[in-house]
């Protein structure tokens, strides 16, 4: 009766067994090239599976830092904006019965910085009266803490964000803007573009200006 052949593999045909002699046996080249197959596939599929997670954060990223302008308007004559800093909205219908003015500013712009004191001071005058609508558009930096700096929230009607357009800019753009900051929309109580102001405003001209579309005085 013959004898069994001794094995000199493992199950799996990577380890070496001794041989008859207590010499170990080689590994036979087709079996190392194949380990090697195995472990190129194996470096493989891991890059590829790292590449796919990168690929996928870097677009969820993208997406989550994009403004969304889904369920909002930037229309001039009918607009609906998100709030600054909530999960509201207000439109430009909502404040119908009074007059209104947007004013759009920028935490880089040094003007919006000079003027927004005025417009926070004459909008808490004014309450009652006249809506001053502050909206954070074609923002690069923290608008939300630059509006916090003036205490927007509290002394203005409302703090919104423009949403829209190639830098949040809708709403802006909608009205002629063309990347200048500060500018000033004036609408009548019925909801109506009256004008439109580039520039910035001190505290003389702008109670000169709301005089004169108005006719209200600002308290001092």
């Amino acid at each position: 009766m013959g004898k069994s052949r001794p094995s000199h593999y493992s199950a799996g045909g990577a380890t070496p067994r001794p041989a008859v002699g207590g010499q170990p046996t080689r590994l036979r080249p087709v079996t190392a090239r194949r380990s090697a197959r195995q472990r190129r596939r194996t470096r493989q599929g891991v890059y590829a599976v790292a590449s796919v997670a990168v690929l996928a954060v870097t677009i969820t990223l993208a997406v989550v830092g994009r403004p969304s302008s889904a369920g909002f308007r930037t229309s001039s004559t009918d607009w609906s904006l998100p709030t600054l800093t909530g999960h509201t909205s207000v439109s430009l219908s909502s404040l119908k019965g009074r007059p209104t003015v947007v004013n759009f500013f920028a935490s880089w712009c040094q003007v919006c910085a000079a003027e927004l004191p005025v417009f926070a001071h004459d909008a808490l005058a004014l309450r009652g009266r006249v809506n001053v609508v502050e909206v954070n558009a074609l923002e690069t930096g923290n608008g939300a803490t630059f509006a916090r700096q003036f205490h927007l929230a509290h002394d203005t009607t409302a703090v919104l964000r423009d949403v829209g357009g190639a830098q949040g800019d809708g709403l802006y753009q909608s009205l002629g803007g063309s990347g200048s900051l500060p500018m000033t929309a004036y609408y009548s109580a019925a909801g109506q573009l009256i004008t439109t102001h580039v520039g910035g405003y001190d505290g003389s001209t702008l109670a000169a200006q709301l005089q004169r579309l108005y006719g209200v005085s600002v308290p001092t």
